[in-house]
């Protein structure tokens, strides 16, 4: 780690998230500090809960990491001291809170006479609680901006968490467009193989962290139907979280657990995402979903559920969107893309384009680089 030197004419910026493991979330915080403007920024990291991956790959590139290990409770009075010590020691000028940080950052952020302290919301857990919502509308009034990263989710926050629409913005997310490109079917072929997997079976893929809110339950109770129209299709399920045994013993109790591989954690998701052939979400909420741009960006159609911002994301030229829960129309649209190749080229490339267009990450960079730079 780099050694604390005095930089008097750059705005430091102090990232305040839960952990930095494998997750959407951590991902734009990570390509924030990779990308950000270093002659103008001094960007500096501190985890509340635990490091993780992306902490590690981070650790060499900032000025100054931290991890304050939250004990267990409603409130860890010991953190939030140290959390303002580090805000004294380091001078910060900014504070930037991720989802599940926000309390923190008012408390400490005020206490520090933090110049300015910015907050993006990532998504909401439904149903939402009274509590967290009461919390967050408290903390609100001493914070300066408060981020959504769909429009969908920004209009929650006015509405439901009863946030002043003064305070309120939208800055979208978006994905490196130069490492999650298109591939060639050969390319795509071999990685098939790698999963064990032939040129003539037709992958079925999600990428997230194996919770409740990513309705994956209701996924694999689709599979059997759609196995029945497409015999060789198969379903990629990358990533880990507490539903893991569950999922697999949902998966066993139907007798589909040979169609199913779950993969686990994996860091290098843009040499996973070519073996697919269709990307689906059927999330019960979303912000802006990471895996469905980087999904889009290598050229796959999409079928996600109309929830939060994927309705922003997704349409008919680029993929297809469900009802929640909606089982039936669900299993049409991924038959339709699974048997028609062309469609799938088709609809793919207009995802890539629509991507190209709307959401490349230097933009979101850029953006949050004007919004420092304003204070």
């Amino acid at each position: 780690m780099a050694n604390l030197t005095r930089y008097p004419d750059k705005i430091r910026v102090l990232y305040l998230v839960l952990e930095m493991e494998l997750g959407g979330l951590q991902r734009i915080v990570k390509l924030l500090i990779d990308k950000l403007d270093r002659e103008k920024f001094i960007p500096y990291l501190c985890c509340l809960d635990n490091g993780g991956f992306f902490y590690d790959q981070l650790e060499n590139n900032l000025l100054k990491a931290y991890i304050l290990q939250r004990k267990p409770g409603p409130f860890d009075i010991g953190l939030l001291v140290r959390l303002y010590k580090i805000l004294r020691e380091n001078k910060i000028d900014i504070i930037h809170s991720q989802s599940g940080c926000m309390v923190y950052a008012a408390l400490a952020g005020r206490l520090a006479r933090v110049k300015r302290i910015v907050h993006t919301d990532h998504g909401r857990f439904k149903p939402d609680k009274r509590s967290i919502m009461l919390e967050e509308w408290i903390s609100s009034k001493v914070i300066h901006h408060v981020i959504g990263v769909s429009h969908e989710l920004t209009e929650y926050l006015a509405l439901q968490v009863k946030i002043k629409r003064k305070k309120l913005l939208t800055i979208i997310n978006g994905v490196d467009t130069h490492k999650f490109i298109p591939m060639h079917s050969e390319r795509r072929n071999k990685l098939k193989k790698k999963y064990g997997l032939n040129e003539e079976v037709k992958v079925l893929g999600t990428i997230c962290r194996l919770d409740p809110v990513k309705n994956l339950e209701f996924l694999i109770s689709c599979l059997p139907s759609i196995c029945e129209k497409v015999t060789e299709c198969r379903l990629l399920i990358v990533g880990d979280g507490p539903c893991r045994e569950r999922l697999i013993k949902h998966a066993e109790s139907l007798g589909i657990d040979s169609k199913i591989s779950f993969t686990g954690a994996m860091s290098d998701v843009d040499n996973v995402l070519p073996a697919f052939d269709v990307y689906v979400c059927t999330s019960l909420s979303e912000g802006t979903s990471m895996t469905i741009l980087e999904a889009m960006s290598c050229g796959l159609p999409v079928v996600a559920s109309a929830v939060g911002g994927n309705s922003s994301l997704v349409d008919e030229s680029n993929g297809r969107l469900f009802p929640l829960n909606d089982a039936d129309v669900f299993k049409r649209s991924v038959i339709e893309l699974l048997e028609d190749e062309e469609l799938r080229k088709q609809t793919g490339q207009e995802g890539r384009n629509k991507i190209e267009k709307n959401y490349d990450f230097d933009n979101v960079v850029r953006q949050y680089e004007k919004l420092y730079s304003s204070f």
